[in-house]
């Protein structure tokens, strides 16, 4: 099974570029998405977080607030490190049991992880695609989808910034382009991968 890890930072168009290689045939996992399915209300990894730090963290029907849970992350380091010490261990081992049950695929399997250099997850992976825009284009994207100008500046301050991770880079995407010459990267991506895969 050849595994592609897809990774960039915040509001660069992963989601995006990683349901176009899912159009493509691809077949492709999300960390995210593993992660919000872990925080679901009564689940191990909500009770631990609730446990840790209060229920403040907690909306009125018992779900995560995620403005709580934004302040954590992207305010006091001491608070986010807690937070990631928490929940990055769970969303890993998860992970690896998703990559497990889909065994020796046929096609090459997609995965979205932001965190992937931070984490040292890099190592998984027989390549890694990221995923590239502006940091305008970051704070216009995230601010379109309402949140807050002090909040957007604390998301950008509090990741490591995308050009360092260009260095793991294999393939770059860059989404600061029209949808269509994104998709047209992503083409040639698939291409490679698909192609490379016959040689075999």
């Amino acid at each position: 099974m050849q595994r592609i890890a897809v990774t960039g930072g915040v509001a660069e168009g992963k989601t995006t570029v990683l349901q176009m290689f899912e159009s493509l045939g691809a077949t492709t996992l999300s960390s995210d998405t593993i992660a919000a399915t872990l925080l679901l209300p009564g689940t191990e990894l909500c009770r631990q977080l609730v446990r840790e730090f209060g229920q403040t963290i907690t909306a009125a029907d018992g779900s995560l607030s995620r403005e709580r849970l934004a302040s954590l992350a992207f305010g006091e380091p001491s608070a986010r490190r807690r937070l990631n010490q928490i929940i990055h261990p769970a969303v890993v081992q998860m992970l690896e049991t998703h990559l497990d049950a889909i065994g020796n695929s046929q096609t090459p399997v997609l995965v979205e992880v932001p965190l992937l250099i931070e984490v040292a997850l890099q190592g998984w992976f027989d390549g890694v695609i990221v995923v590239r825009a502006t940091p305008a284009l970051q704070r216009r994207r995230l601010l379109e989808r309402g949140i807050p100008p002090h909040r957007v500046q604390q998301m950008l301050r509090a990741q490591l910034p995308t050009h360092c991770k260009v260095a793991f880079a294999d393939w770059i995407i860059r989404t600061h382009h029209s949808l269509e010459r994104v998709r047209h990267q992503v083409s040639r991506i698939w291409q490679s991968l698909t192609e490379s895969r016959r040689v075999y």
